[in-house]
């Protein structure tokens, strides 16, 4: 996580352990995890950001479906299972590792809480940073220079301290490196400037949008 009260280059940075301390501090979070579940796993804002990430949409995982969620304690069997069953489509393995994050977010969230708690996407934020076109991916030298050289454009003057400490951090170079282009998507919010797609959100069964920011 990272965070500023005042410009970039005095941002901060922080992991917690778990969403509640996050969500009641400030007054703008945007946060990499899907927020509004849909019965049938289908997201129209997942479906946008792919076209726009394009030809790399993989990276914006397939959220399942909310009746997954009650397969946590199962695994992964049992849940793919079941959303193969419902015509629903598999669930990716990248997906499963993610749900009880997922069900942790979804347990805390209400409707009113997303007038300050925004679902983002990185790779929506980087894509923008580089005049929209995505970037290599992140797990390569030449996608991680190219994501420092635009966050260190946008004045992210402690990112290689926070680089060189990711492991007393407990974080990976890619983590840090997303979590600052998520606090720029947090300012474009706060200062009315960010895309939501779609612009239009639906709700889930629980009255949450369903809509991706960057």
């Amino acid at each position: 996580m990272v965070h500023t009260t005042s410009d970039i280059a005095h941002a901060c940075i922080e992991f917690v352990s778990h969403w509640r301390e996050i969500h009641r501090r400030f007054d703008i979070v945007a946060v990499d995890m899907p927020i509004g579940l849909s019965d049938d796993g289908e997201r129209a804002c997942e479906c946008a950001a792919r076209k726009i990430l394009s030809p790399h949409g993989a990276r914006v995982f397939r959220v399942p479906a909310r009746g997954a969620l009650r397969f946590l304690d199962d695994g992964w069997a049992k849940a793919n299972k079941w959303s193969k069953q419902q015509g629903l489509g598999g669930i990716s393995k990248q997906s499963w590792n993610i749900l009880p994050k997922i069900a942790e977010i979804d347990g805390e969230m209400r409707a009113a809480d997303q007038r300050r708690v925004y679902e983002a996407h990185p790779e929506l934020a980087f894509a923008r940073l580089n005049g929209g076109t995505a970037l290599p991916s992140k797990h390569s030298d030449q996608g991680l220079n190219a994501r420092k050289r635009l966050l260190r454009g946008a004045g992210f003057l402690n990112l290689g301290d926070w680089l060189a400490r990711r492991r007393a951090l407990h974080a990976k170079p890619d983590d840090i490196l997303d979590a600052s282009a998520l606090l720029l998507t947090a300012l474009r919010i706060r200062a009315g400037q960010a895309t939501a797609l779609p612009a239009a959100a639906p709700r889930d069964a629980r009255r949450l949008k369903m809509a991706i920011h960057y």
